[in-house]
């Protein structure tokens, strides 16, 4: 009877279930300023987690948090011979001058209902941040694990004859696309140039995912417009991109074709007032609808019997409902002339 009833006891008690939580850095040997690198922190329970865990509030010395999303990750392990599972959660953080990278020691409170509070005592966590050698501009200095640049050019015109007058416009959007960084550290690569107005267009930007949508870099493209306001020529300057490579602790110089342009004189009134763009395409403005034509007239053609039967037939219909066959016999005013005609004829005869 003892025994059920210390059976009965266990199972009506509540469980008591283990939570813990870990805090490390994930950073390479040497981190420069403006390199994003990740603390993860993950939470561990031997039950299930309820609620599920949040990110905990803690200090950062010499940086700041970002706001990039990062997928969390389900872990496992073995600790004194029980099962845990894990839901690490990851942020990027970043440090914008030389120093030390500093995560002070903290305490962290878990709660679940049910269960009393558990405190887990957090490390300090350090890591030194320092500038390359031959760092000329900080405030351009762009770290990345990978880098490329692309660019477009293109003209749009007043008139098709495939020369460019002053009024007319050139276009250039150059595109910076790398790995490990932010958008926001991308530094303008577009300037004006001497002879020509130029217009700012809005630069574009978008994250770089990776694997299950982890955010890896991010991709941003710069458009100018040079509005050439005389007759004479148009350089489009080289562009050059000095870049840290941080998987290869070195400098890197990326650059881009320039291009020279011809700009004739203003074309007479009137013409300025429709720009058309000109990306060497203009040939296949001619031929679609040429082909679009040729197949509309064998359309037509191996369809004349149907549409011939249906032009009679709408006559037809047509015909019938503007000329109607008259009723002349069921007319009530020819009846009534009848009969007064017969009368007066009786009348005459007495």
């Amino acid at each position: 009877m003892k025994g059920l009833l210390l059976i009965l006891l266990l199972i009506v008690l509540p469980a008591r279930a283990a939570m813990d939580i870990t805090r490390e850095l994930v950073a390479p040997d040497h981190v420069v300023p403006g390199q994003p690198v990740r603390v993860a922190v993950t939470f561990w329970t031997d039950t299930w987690f309820n609620p599920p865990p949040e990110w905990p509030a803690f200090v950062i010395e010499n940086g700041s948090l970002l706001t990039t999303p990062l997928p969390n990750q389900l872990l496992s392990r073995r600790k004194d011979g029980a099962s845990w599972s894990g839901i690490r959660l990851e942020r990027q953080v970043m440090a914008w001058d030389q120093g030390t990278l500093r995560f002070p020691a903290t305490e962290v409170t878990l709660t679940s209902p049910g269960q009393p509070p558990v405190t887990v005592s957090l490390p300090a966590i350090e890591k030194p941040v320092n500038w390359p050698q031959d760092t000329k501009q900080p405030d351009r200095f762009l770290p990345a694990s990978q880098l490329t640049l692309s660019q477009k050019i293109t003209q749009f015109h007043a008139a098709d004859d495939k020369q460019l007058h002053a009024g007319d416009v050139i276009e250039r959007a150059v595109t910076v696309k790398a790995r490990g960084i932010v958008a926001n550290q991308i530094p303008l690569v577009l300037y004006a140039i001497p002879g020509t107005q130029t217009q700012s267009l809005p630069a574009q930007s978008q994250l770089l995912t990776e694997g299950r949508g982890d955010v890896d870099g991010a991709e941003r493209t710069e458009r100018l417009r040079y509005l050439p306001s005389q007759a004479g020529t148009v350089t489009l300057p080289p562009v050059q991109l000095r870049w840290w490579d941080t998987d290869h602790q070195q400098w890197q110089l990326a650059k881009l074709p320039g291009a020279t342009f011809h700009i004739a004189a203003a074309r007479g009134a009137g013409s300025e007032s429709v720009l058309r763009g000109s990306t060497g395409e203009e040939k296949w403005h001619i031929i679609l609808p040429a082909v679009a034509g040729v197949i509309l007239a064998v359309i037509l053609w191996f369809s004349r019997h149907p549409i011939a039967r249906g032009a009679r037939y709408l006559h037809r219909r047509w015909h019938r409902f503007w000329h109607p066959v008259p009723l002349s016999e069921l007319t009530p005013g020819r009846h009534i002339h009848n009969a007064i005609a017969g009368n007066t004829a009786s009348k005459r005869a007495t």
